[in-house]
């Protein structure tokens, strides 16, 4: 009988996905992500996304952070519906999405796994290919002025 377990990805470690471009996001914008992922070669199945604040916000309500997958289309220069250059009202199409981050109502640093919505599951299906992600902030505050990260890190199965 076959043994199936998860084991680490190209990305092994959690590794910066996106910096300043999260810096000062008004509540309700989305912004796409600089550095694009090429998935072709590795083909990762999975991967896990954190995000750690630069600092104290106070979110109120029912808010949370959302991640959207944007793949490279086919014209080989254009990411997802092409939005989000720089930050725009969101959120992102929902065909995009992947995940979200609930934040608490209260002042601080936050901080959070992606997961799933609805099954709670922290590994996220990755495009094959290349991709960039999109931040969605939906905290009702402006992100701090600097110092928030999107980390990565990727999974695979190994099956023996």
């Amino acid at each position: 009988m076959a043994t199936v377990k998860l084991v680490a990805g190209a990305t092994s470690s959690w590794s910066s996905l996106m910096t300043s471009e999260l810096n000062s996001i008004v509540t309700g914008n989305a912004i796409l992500g600089s550095t694009s992922v090429n998935n072709g070669t590795n083909d990762d199945l999975f991967a896990e996304f954190s995000f750690v604040g630069g600092g104290s916000i106070t979110p109120t309500g029912s808010t949370f952070f959302g991640l959207f997958l944007y793949p490279q289309n086919g014209d080989g220069s254009t990411y997802g519906d092409g939005r989000f250059g720089s930050s725009a009202a969101g959120p992102p199409p929902s065909n995009y999405y992947r995940g979200f981050v609930g934040l608490p109502a209260a002042a601080g640093t936050q901080t959070g796994t992606f997961s799933v919505s609805g099954i709670g599951m922290t590994r996220i299906l990755l495009p094959r290919g290349v991709w960039k992600p999109v931040f969605y902030n939906a905290s009702d505050v402006t992100l701090t002025s600097s110092g928030n990260i999107l980390y990565c890190r990727t999974t695979n199965v190994s099956v023996a």
